[in-house]
Protein backbone atom coordinates (compact mmCIF):
# COMPACT_ATOMS: atom_id res chain seq x y z
CA UNK A 1 0.00 0.00 0.00
CA UNK A 2 1.11 3.12 -0.95
CA UNK A 3 2.53 5.43 2.27
CA UNK A 4 4.06 8.52 2.29
CA UNK A 5 5.50 8.54 6.19
CA UNK A 6 9.32 6.68 5.10
CA UNK A 7 9.43 9.90 3.19
CA UNK A 8 8.16 12.38 5.87
CA UNK A 9 10.47 10.77 8.37
CA UNK A 10 13.02 10.59 6.30
CA UNK A 11 13.06 14.61 6.08
CA UNK A 12 12.71 14.66 9.29
CA UNK A 13 9.46 16.92 9.32
CA UNK A 14 8.78 17.81 12.91
CA UNK A 15 5.34 19.66 14.54
CA UNK A 16 5.30 23.22 13.29
CA UNK A 17 6.09 26.47 15.03
CA UNK A 18 5.84 29.62 14.85
CA UNK A 19 8.13 32.39 13.92
CA UNK A 20 7.63 35.63 15.70
CA UNK A 21 9.80 38.64 16.74
CA UNK A 22 12.82 36.91 15.69
CA UNK A 23 12.33 33.69 17.45
CA UNK A 24 10.24 30.12 16.91
CA UNK A 25 8.13 29.42 19.33
CA UNK A 26 6.72 26.21 20.35
CA UNK A 27 3.06 27.44 20.30
CA UNK A 28 1.07 25.50 23.23
CA UNK A 29 -2.30 26.87 22.07
CA UNK A 30 -4.94 25.05 19.14
CA UNK A 31 -2.67 22.80 16.49
CA UNK A 32 -4.38 21.34 13.53
CA UNK A 33 -2.93 18.22 11.16
CA UNK A 34 -2.05 18.61 7.71
CA UNK A 35 -2.53 15.41 5.80
CA UNK A 36 -1.56 14.18 2.18
CA UNK A 37 -3.61 14.15 -0.60
CA UNK A 38 -2.21 10.65 -2.19
CA UNK A 39 -3.13 8.97 0.87
CA UNK A 40 -4.73 10.76 3.55
CA UNK A 41 -1.96 10.09 5.97
CA UNK A 42 -1.56 12.91 8.54
CA UNK A 43 2.19 14.56 7.95
CA UNK A 44 2.43 16.84 11.22
CA UNK A 45 0.72 18.81 13.46
CA UNK A 46 1.01 22.68 13.11
CA UNK A 47 0.46 25.58 14.94
CA UNK A 48 -3.19 27.53 14.72
CA UNK A 49 -1.96 30.78 15.77
CA UNK A 50 -5.71 32.03 15.95
CA UNK A 51 -6.12 36.40 16.53
CA UNK A 52 -3.88 35.60 19.59
CA UNK A 53 -1.08 34.77 17.44
CA UNK A 54 -1.20 36.86 14.61
CA UNK A 55 -1.79 40.07 17.38
CA UNK A 56 2.20 38.59 18.36
CA UNK A 57 3.35 38.61 14.71
CA UNK A 58 1.61 41.82 13.68
CA UNK A 59 2.71 43.62 17.03
CA UNK A 60 6.12 42.56 15.86
CA UNK A 61 6.11 43.53 12.50
CA UNK A 62 4.81 46.94 13.71
CA UNK A 63 7.38 47.76 15.98
CA UNK A 64 10.23 46.76 13.27
CA UNK A 65 8.62 48.83 10.35
CA UNK A 66 7.70 51.75 12.47
CA UNK A 67 10.89 51.68 15.16
CA UNK A 68 13.06 49.69 13.67
CA UNK A 69 16.42 50.55 10.91
CA UNK A 70 14.61 48.19 8.46
CA UNK A 71 12.55 50.75 6.21
CA UNK A 72 15.28 53.61 6.11
CA UNK A 73 18.29 51.11 5.70
CA UNK A 74 20.44 51.95 2.88
CA UNK A 75 19.94 50.25 -0.47
CA UNK A 76 23.71 49.23 -0.88
CA UNK A 77 23.21 47.36 3.23
CA UNK A 78 19.55 45.98 2.91
CA UNK A 79 20.81 44.02 -0.92
CA UNK A 80 23.76 42.85 1.34
CA UNK A 81 21.76 41.50 3.87
CA UNK A 82 18.91 39.73 1.53
CA UNK A 83 21.26 38.37 -1.28
CA UNK A 84 22.25 35.55 0.75
CA UNK A 85 18.84 34.23 0.89
CA UNK A 86 18.95 33.23 -2.90
CA UNK A 87 22.04 31.42 -2.97
CA UNK A 88 20.46 29.12 0.56
CA UNK A 89 17.28 28.36 -1.58
CA UNK A 90 19.49 27.09 -4.51
CA UNK A 91 21.71 25.26 -1.62
CA UNK A 92 18.40 23.58 -0.38
CA UNK A 93 16.09 23.49 -3.48
CA UNK A 94 16.59 19.68 -3.73
CA UNK A 95 14.34 19.16 0.18
CA UNK A 96 12.49 21.99 -0.39
CA UNK A 97 10.99 20.41 -3.68
CA UNK A 98 10.62 17.24 -1.75
CA UNK A 99 8.70 19.04 1.37
CA UNK A 100 6.51 20.82 -1.05
CA UNK A 101 5.56 17.00 -3.06
CA UNK A 102 5.19 16.28 0.87
CA UNK A 103 2.58 19.42 1.10
CA UNK A 104 0.52 18.61 -2.12
CA UNK A 105 1.01 15.95 -3.96
CA UNK A 106 2.85 17.45 -6.84
CA UNK A 107 5.12 14.93 -8.60
CA UNK A 108 8.39 15.63 -7.43
CA UNK A 109 9.71 15.82 -11.25
CA UNK A 110 7.92 18.89 -11.24
CA UNK A 111 8.48 20.23 -7.92
CA UNK A 112 11.94 20.47 -8.58
CA UNK A 113 11.80 21.40 -12.09
CA UNK A 114 8.95 23.50 -13.13
CA UNK A 115 7.61 27.05 -12.83
CA UNK A 116 6.43 26.50 -9.07
CA UNK A 117 10.06 24.80 -8.11
CA UNK A 118 12.61 26.05 -5.02
CA UNK A 119 15.02 26.94 -8.13
CA UNK A 120 12.16 29.57 -9.61
CA UNK A 121 11.70 30.74 -6.08
CA UNK A 122 15.74 31.93 -6.26
CA UNK A 123 15.22 33.27 -9.39
CA UNK A 124 12.42 35.37 -8.05
CA UNK A 125 14.32 36.66 -5.50
CA UNK A 126 17.16 37.09 -7.52
CA UNK A 127 14.98 39.20 -10.21
CA UNK A 128 13.30 41.46 -6.71
CA UNK A 129 16.75 42.41 -5.05
CA UNK A 130 17.94 43.45 -8.22
CA UNK A 131 15.50 46.37 -7.51
CA UNK A 132 16.26 47.78 -3.89
CA UNK A 133 19.13 50.18 -5.32
CA UNK A 134 16.38 51.16 -8.11
CA UNK A 135 13.56 52.33 -6.43
CA UNK A 136 13.68 56.05 -7.04
CA UNK A 137 11.17 58.54 -8.31
CA UNK A 138 10.79 61.42 -10.77
CA UNK A 139 11.92 65.38 -10.92
CA UNK A 140 9.49 67.22 -12.22
CA UNK A 141 9.96 70.02 -14.45
CA UNK A 142 8.83 73.55 -13.10
CA UNK A 143 4.92 73.45 -13.99
CA UNK A 144 4.03 77.03 -14.05
CA UNK A 145 5.43 80.76 -13.58
CA UNK A 146 3.40 81.43 -10.95
CA UNK A 147 5.45 80.03 -8.65
CA UNK A 148 8.76 78.86 -8.20
CA UNK A 149 7.97 75.41 -7.04
CA UNK A 150 9.98 72.10 -7.65
CA UNK A 151 8.63 68.60 -7.16
CA UNK A 152 10.45 65.63 -6.50
CA UNK A 153 8.48 62.00 -5.59
CA UNK A 154 9.93 59.27 -3.79
CA UNK A 155 8.87 55.61 -3.26
CA UNK A 156 8.47 54.68 0.37
CA UNK A 157 7.50 51.06 1.46
CA UNK A 158 4.06 50.40 1.95
CA UNK A 159 4.34 49.28 5.70
CA UNK A 160 3.65 45.80 7.66
CA UNK A 161 2.83 43.31 4.84
CA UNK A 162 -0.03 40.10 5.51
CA UNK A 163 1.02 37.72 2.62
CA UNK A 164 -1.58 34.96 2.90
CA UNK A 165 -0.48 31.89 0.21
CA UNK A 166 -2.45 28.86 -1.88
CA UNK A 167 -1.42 25.07 -1.04
CA UNK A 168 -0.89 24.72 -4.82
CA UNK A 169 2.26 26.57 -5.42
CA UNK A 170 3.14 27.53 -2.19
CA UNK A 171 7.36 28.07 -2.43
CA UNK A 172 6.47 30.20 -5.59
CA UNK A 173 3.86 32.37 -4.12
CA UNK A 174 5.94 32.70 -1.15
CA UNK A 175 9.36 33.90 -3.05
CA UNK A 176 6.74 36.48 -5.20
CA UNK A 177 5.28 37.91 -2.07
CA UNK A 178 8.04 38.01 0.11
CA UNK A 179 10.88 38.95 -1.87
CA UNK A 180 9.52 42.01 -3.35
CA UNK A 181 7.83 42.78 0.29
CA UNK A 182 11.16 42.99 1.73
CA UNK A 183 13.46 44.26 -0.79
CA UNK A 184 10.84 47.64 -0.52
CA UNK A 185 11.96 47.82 2.85
CA UNK A 186 8.22 46.42 4.34
CA UNK A 187 7.84 44.32 7.10
CA UNK A 188 5.88 40.74 6.68
CA UNK A 189 3.14 38.35 8.35
CA UNK A 190 3.41 35.48 6.11
CA UNK A 191 0.42 32.32 6.46
CA UNK A 192 0.62 29.55 4.37
CA UNK A 193 -2.50 27.50 3.39
CA UNK A 194 -3.78 25.40 6.23
CA UNK A 195 -3.48 22.73 3.57
CA UNK A 196 0.54 23.10 2.82
CA UNK A 197 3.18 24.20 5.36
CA UNK A 198 6.13 22.41 5.07
CA UNK A 199 7.85 24.03 2.15
CA UNK A 200 7.05 27.27 3.33
CA UNK A 201 8.61 26.57 7.02
CA UNK A 202 11.55 25.64 5.69
CA UNK A 203 12.08 28.60 3.87
CA UNK A 204 10.72 30.60 6.73
CA UNK A 205 13.93 29.02 8.35
CA UNK A 206 16.16 30.13 5.95
CA UNK A 207 14.91 33.71 6.34
CA UNK A 208 15.32 32.87 10.07
CA UNK A 209 18.83 32.26 9.59
CA UNK A 210 19.88 35.20 7.98
CA UNK A 211 20.37 38.98 9.99
CA UNK A 212 17.50 40.69 9.06
CA UNK A 213 16.03 42.46 12.19
CA UNK A 214 13.70 40.86 14.35
CA UNK A 215 10.12 41.53 13.47
CA UNK A 216 11.13 42.09 9.91
CA UNK A 217 9.65 38.52 8.49
CA UNK A 218 6.88 36.32 10.62
CA UNK A 219 4.88 33.56 10.25
CA UNK A 220 2.06 32.33 11.31
CA UNK A 221 -0.31 28.93 10.52
CA UNK A 222 -3.06 28.48 10.59
CA UNK A 223 -6.64 28.26 9.25
CA UNK A 224 -9.92 30.37 8.33
CA UNK A 225 -9.97 32.17 11.88
CA UNK A 226 -5.94 32.82 11.87
CA UNK A 227 -6.25 34.08 8.23
CA UNK A 228 -9.42 36.18 9.19
CA UNK A 229 -7.60 37.89 12.10
CA UNK A 230 -4.54 38.62 9.66
CA UNK A 231 -6.35 40.26 6.77
CA UNK A 232 -8.56 42.32 9.20
CA UNK A 233 -5.93 43.16 11.85
CA UNK A 234 -6.13 46.98 11.91
CA UNK A 235 -1.48 46.78 12.26
CA UNK A 236 -1.77 45.91 8.94
CA UNK A 237 -1.38 48.22 6.04
CA UNK A 238 -1.67 46.20 2.79
CA UNK A 239 -2.42 42.80 2.18
CA UNK A 240 -1.70 40.59 -0.69
CA UNK A 241 -3.43 37.54 -0.89
CA UNK A 242 -3.46 34.02 -3.55
CA UNK A 243 -6.80 31.90 -3.25
CA UNK A 244 -10.48 32.14 -4.44
CA UNK A 245 -12.60 35.05 -5.32
CA UNK A 246 -14.90 34.20 -1.97
CA UNK A 247 -11.92 34.81 0.41
CA UNK A 248 -10.63 37.60 -1.66
CA UNK A 249 -13.87 39.21 -1.05
CA UNK A 250 -14.42 38.76 2.43
CA UNK A 251 -10.55 40.32 2.45
CA UNK A 252 -11.71 43.08 0.64
CA UNK A 253 -14.78 44.10 3.12
CA UNK A 254 -12.54 43.52 5.94
CA UNK A 255 -9.63 45.89 4.43
CA UNK A 256 -12.71 48.49 4.08
CA UNK A 257 -12.19 50.25 7.21
CA UNK A 258 -8.61 50.49 7.49
CA UNK A 259 -8.63 51.30 3.72
CA UNK A 260 -5.49 48.45 3.24
CA UNK A 261 -3.79 48.35 0.56
CA UNK A 262 -4.70 44.72 -1.70
CA UNK A 263 -3.19 42.49 -4.12
CA UNK A 264 -5.75 39.71 -4.79
CA UNK A 265 -5.21 37.16 -7.53
CA UNK A 266 -7.90 35.31 -7.47
CA UNK A 267 -9.88 32.42 -9.69
CA UNK A 268 -9.98 31.88 -13.45
CA UNK A 269 -12.00 30.32 -15.84
CA UNK A 270 -9.48 30.71 -18.87
CA UNK A 271 -10.15 30.26 -22.82
CA UNK A 272 -8.03 28.74 -25.15
CA UNK A 273 -9.14 29.97 -28.38
CA UNK A 274 -7.77 27.41 -31.23
CA UNK A 275 -8.18 28.80 -34.73
CA UNK A 276 -7.45 26.12 -37.44
CA UNK A 277 -4.56 27.38 -38.66
CA UNK A 278 -3.10 26.54 -35.38
CA UNK A 279 0.70 25.11 -35.84
CA UNK A 280 -0.61 21.55 -35.01
CA UNK A 281 -3.54 20.49 -33.22
CA UNK A 282 -2.45 17.05 -32.12
CA UNK A 283 0.25 19.66 -29.82
CA UNK A 284 -2.38 21.62 -28.93
CA UNK A 285 -4.74 18.89 -28.04
CA UNK A 286 -1.81 17.78 -26.14
CA UNK A 287 -0.89 20.69 -24.34
CA UNK A 288 -4.65 21.56 -23.20
CA UNK A 289 -5.40 18.16 -22.02
CA UNK A 290 -2.12 17.91 -20.39
CA UNK A 291 -2.68 21.43 -18.65
CA UNK A 292 -5.84 19.40 -16.97
CA UNK A 293 -4.39 15.85 -16.62
CA UNK A 294 -0.77 16.15 -15.53
CA UNK A 295 1.52 18.51 -13.34
CA UNK A 296 -1.31 19.74 -10.60
CA UNK A 297 -4.40 18.69 -12.12
CA UNK A 298 -5.54 21.40 -13.48
CA UNK A 299 -5.70 22.83 -9.71
CA UNK A 300 -4.00 25.80 -11.45
CA UNK A 301 -5.90 29.36 -11.67
CA UNK A 302 -4.61 29.97 -15.34
CA UNK A 303 -5.12 26.95 -16.33
CA UNK A 304 -7.28 27.09 -19.94
CA UNK A 305 -10.60 25.09 -19.14
CA UNK A 306 -12.29 26.07 -21.75
CA UNK A 307 -10.95 24.86 -24.76
CA UNK A 308 -12.43 27.31 -27.45
CA UNK A 309 -12.27 24.83 -30.79
CA UNK A 310 -13.41 25.81 -34.22
CA UNK A 311 -15.81 23.49 -35.54
CA UNK A 312 -13.28 22.10 -38.56
CA UNK A 313 -11.26 20.40 -36.49
CA UNK A 314 -13.00 19.45 -33.66
CA UNK A 315 -12.81 15.72 -34.16
CA UNK A 316 -9.15 16.12 -34.90
CA UNK A 317 -8.84 17.92 -31.45
CA UNK A 318 -11.39 15.62 -29.31
CA UNK A 319 -9.59 12.52 -30.81
CA UNK A 320 -5.42 13.62 -29.78
CA UNK A 321 -7.13 15.20 -25.94
CA UNK A 322 -8.03 11.23 -26.12
CA UNK A 323 -4.25 10.22 -26.90
CA UNK A 324 -2.79 12.43 -24.18
CA UNK A 325 -4.96 11.12 -21.28
CA UNK A 326 -3.56 7.78 -21.91
CA UNK A 327 0.20 8.74 -20.38
CA UNK A 328 -1.58 9.79 -17.38
CA UNK A 329 0.02 8.27 -14.62
CA UNK A 330 -0.85 7.78 -10.73
CA UNK A 331 0.85 7.33 -7.89
CA UNK A 332 3.81 7.62 -5.69
CA UNK A 333 4.67 11.19 -6.16
CA UNK A 334 8.24 10.53 -5.55
CA UNK A 335 7.78 8.09 -8.73
CA UNK A 336 9.31 9.94 -11.72
CA UNK A 337 6.75 7.81 -13.64
CA UNK A 338 3.38 9.65 -11.82
CA UNK A 339 2.27 12.54 -14.14
CA UNK A 340 -0.47 13.98 -11.75
CA UNK A 341 -0.98 15.33 -8.33
CA UNK A 342 -4.10 13.96 -6.51
CA UNK A 343 -6.42 16.28 -5.44
CA UNK A 344 -5.95 18.30 -2.48
CA UNK A 345 -8.83 17.25 -0.09
CA UNK A 346 -11.20 14.40 -0.10
CA UNK A 347 -14.10 17.69 0.22
CA UNK A 348 -12.46 19.22 -3.24
CA UNK A 349 -12.71 16.07 -4.57
CA UNK A 350 -16.40 15.75 -3.51
CA UNK A 351 -16.96 19.35 -5.60
CA UNK A 352 -15.13 18.17 -8.61
CA UNK A 353 -17.51 15.18 -9.08
CA UNK A 354 -20.44 16.88 -8.53
CA UNK A 355 -19.38 19.11 -11.53
CA UNK A 356 -18.98 15.99 -13.81
CA UNK A 357 -22.42 14.89 -13.07
CA UNK A 358 -23.53 18.79 -13.53
CA UNK A 359 -21.57 18.74 -16.64
CA UNK A 360 -23.69 15.10 -17.59
CA UNK A 361 -27.40 16.50 -16.38
CA UNK A 362 -26.97 19.72 -18.84
CA UNK A 363 -26.58 17.75 -21.39
CA UNK A 364 -22.29 17.98 -22.40
CA UNK A 365 -20.72 15.03 -23.81
CA UNK A 366 -18.80 13.41 -21.44
CA UNK A 367 -16.04 11.92 -23.77
CA UNK A 368 -14.15 10.45 -20.81
CA UNK A 369 -12.73 9.99 -17.34
CA UNK A 370 -14.59 11.35 -14.48
CA UNK A 371 -14.45 8.45 -12.38
CA UNK A 372 -12.26 7.78 -9.25
CA UNK A 373 -9.36 4.93 -9.30
CA UNK A 374 -9.99 1.84 -7.03
CA UNK A 375 -6.95 -0.54 -4.81
CA UNK A 376 -4.30 1.56 -3.33
CA UNK A 377 -5.31 4.67 -4.84
CA UNK A 378 -8.55 4.34 -3.37
CA UNK A 379 -6.96 5.93 -0.11
CA UNK A 380 -6.09 9.21 -2.15
CA UNK A 381 -8.12 11.86 -3.63
CA UNK A 382 -7.93 10.88 -7.16
CA UNK A 383 -10.05 12.10 -9.97
CA UNK A 384 -9.66 10.53 -13.88
CA UNK A 385 -8.93 13.57 -16.07
CA UNK A 386 -12.55 14.46 -17.62
CA UNK A 387 -12.72 15.82 -21.12
CA UNK A 388 -16.57 17.17 -22.00
CA UNK A 389 -17.41 17.76 -25.56
CA UNK A 390 -20.47 19.83 -26.79
CA UNK A 391 -20.23 22.67 -23.94
CA UNK A 392 -22.54 25.65 -24.25
CA UNK A 393 -20.68 28.42 -22.50
CA UNK A 394 -23.74 29.30 -20.11
CA UNK A 395 -23.11 25.27 -18.60
CA UNK A 396 -21.87 25.56 -14.78
CA UNK A 397 -18.97 23.49 -16.12
CA UNK A 398 -18.14 26.27 -18.18
CA UNK A 399 -19.11 29.29 -15.95
CA UNK A 400 -17.98 28.27 -13.08
CA UNK A 401 -14.23 27.70 -11.44
CA UNK A 402 -13.78 23.99 -10.85
CA UNK A 403 -10.03 23.86 -10.11
CA UNK A 404 -9.64 19.98 -11.28
CA UNK A 405 -8.81 17.51 -14.13
CA UNK A 406 -11.69 19.24 -16.48
CA UNK A 407 -11.69 20.34 -19.87
CA UNK A 408 -14.74 21.71 -21.12
CA UNK A 409 -14.67 21.93 -25.24
CA UNK A 410 -16.35 24.65 -26.71
CA UNK A 411 -16.94 24.93 -30.57
CA UNK A 412 -17.34 28.09 -32.82
CA UNK A 413 -17.57 29.51 -36.28
CA UNK A 414 -16.17 32.50 -36.44
CA UNK A 415 -13.57 35.10 -34.56
CA UNK A 416 -16.35 36.91 -33.47
CA UNK A 417 -18.18 34.07 -31.55
CA UNK A 418 -14.96 32.54 -30.07
CA UNK A 419 -14.45 36.43 -28.64
CA UNK A 420 -17.92 36.27 -27.58
CA UNK A 421 -17.32 33.32 -25.91
CA UNK A 422 -14.31 33.84 -24.24
CA UNK A 423 -14.91 37.28 -22.81
CA UNK A 424 -18.27 35.49 -21.45
CA UNK A 425 -17.44 35.22 -17.93
CA UNK A 426 -17.03 36.14 -14.84
CA UNK A 427 -13.31 36.04 -14.61
CA UNK A 428 -10.20 37.04 -16.88
CA UNK A 429 -6.95 36.02 -15.36
CA UNK A 430 -5.33 34.14 -18.19
CA UNK A 431 -6.13 33.26 -21.61
CA UNK A 432 -4.29 31.03 -25.20
CA UNK A 433 -4.43 31.91 -28.79
CA UNK A 434 -3.61 29.72 -31.15
CA UNK A 435 -3.06 30.45 -34.54
CA UNK A 436 -0.34 31.26 -37.01
CA UNK A 437 -1.65 34.30 -38.17
CA UNK A 438 0.11 37.19 -36.60
CA UNK A 439 -2.73 39.36 -37.50
CA UNK A 440 -5.28 37.24 -35.91
CA UNK A 441 -3.17 36.75 -32.83
CA UNK A 442 -2.68 40.29 -32.46
CA UNK A 443 -6.67 41.17 -32.84
CA UNK A 444 -8.08 38.74 -30.86
CA UNK A 445 -5.24 39.23 -27.77
CA UNK A 446 -6.03 42.53 -27.39
CA UNK A 447 -10.02 41.76 -27.73
CA UNK A 448 -9.71 39.63 -24.59
CA UNK A 449 -10.55 40.51 -21.54
CA UNK A 450 -8.02 39.05 -19.52
CA UNK A 451 -4.78 39.82 -17.31
CA UNK A 452 -2.52 38.05 -19.36
CA UNK A 453 -2.66 35.74 -22.90
CA UNK A 454 -0.29 33.51 -24.42
CA UNK A 455 -0.10 33.08 -27.96
CA UNK A 456 0.68 29.88 -29.09
CA UNK A 457 1.42 28.37 -25.24
CA UNK A 458 1.78 30.37 -22.01
CA UNK A 459 4.69 31.02 -19.37
CA UNK A 460 4.53 33.10 -16.24
CA UNK A 461 8.04 34.86 -15.61
CA UNK A 462 9.83 37.00 -12.37
CA UNK A 463 10.19 39.98 -14.75
CA UNK A 464 6.40 40.21 -16.07
CA UNK A 465 3.20 41.62 -14.56
CA UNK A 466 0.62 38.56 -13.52
CA UNK A 467 -2.70 38.91 -12.78
CA UNK A 468 -6.24 39.39 -13.32
CA UNK A 469 -9.81 41.70 -14.42
CA UNK A 470 -13.07 41.24 -13.24
CA UNK A 471 -13.31 38.85 -10.32
CA UNK A 472 -9.81 37.43 -11.40
CA UNK A 473 -8.29 40.04 -8.62
CA UNK A 474 -6.52 42.92 -8.26
CA UNK A 475 -3.22 44.04 -9.43
CA UNK A 476 0.35 42.27 -10.75
CA UNK A 477 3.09 40.45 -9.42
CA UNK A 478 5.84 40.53 -11.48
CA UNK A 479 8.45 43.13 -12.68
CA UNK A 480 8.52 46.88 -11.86
CA UNK A 481 4.09 46.24 -11.12
CA UNK A 482 5.11 44.68 -7.60
CA UNK A 483 7.14 47.32 -7.06
CA UNK A 484 4.49 49.57 -7.02
CA UNK A 485 2.01 47.62 -5.22
CA UNK A 486 4.84 47.03 -2.66
CA UNK A 487 5.41 51.25 -2.28
CA UNK A 488 3.47 54.36 -1.64
CA UNK A 489 4.21 57.16 -3.88
CA UNK A 490 5.14 60.58 -2.02
CA UNK A 491 5.75 64.04 -3.53
CA UNK A 492 7.42 67.13 -1.87
CA UNK A 493 7.39 70.06 -3.30
CA UNK A 494 10.41 73.20 -2.34
CA UNK A 495 9.55 76.41 -2.54
CA UNK A 496 12.78 78.02 -4.33
CA UNK A 497 12.20 81.51 -3.47
CA UNK A 498 11.46 80.56 0.14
Amino acid sequence: MLSLLPIRDQLGVRPGRLFIGGRWLDWSYDRFDQVHPATNEVMTHLAEAGPRGVDLAVAAARQAFDEGPWPHMRAQDRKRMLQPIVERIRAAEEEIAKLQTLDNGIPYTFSRNARVSPKAAADIFDHFLGWIDKLGGDTLPVFSSASNMQYMTFRDPVGVVAAILPWNGPVMTFAMKVAPALACGCTVVVKPSELANLAVLRLAQIIAESDLPPGVFNIVTGGAETGTALSSHPGVDKVTFTGSPVVGEKIMVASAPTMKRLSLELGGKSAALVFPDTRSVEATAHSLMGLCSTFLSGQVCSTPTRAVVHRSIMDEFLHHAAEQVKKVRFGDPFDPATTSAPIISRRQQARILGYIESGRQEGADLRFGGGTPGGDLAHGNWIHPALFANVRNDMRIAQEEIFGPVLSVIPFETEEEAIRIANDSAFGLAGCVYTTDVSRAFRVSRAIRSGSIGVNGFASVPNAPFGGVKRSGLGREGGWATVEAFTELKAINFNLDA
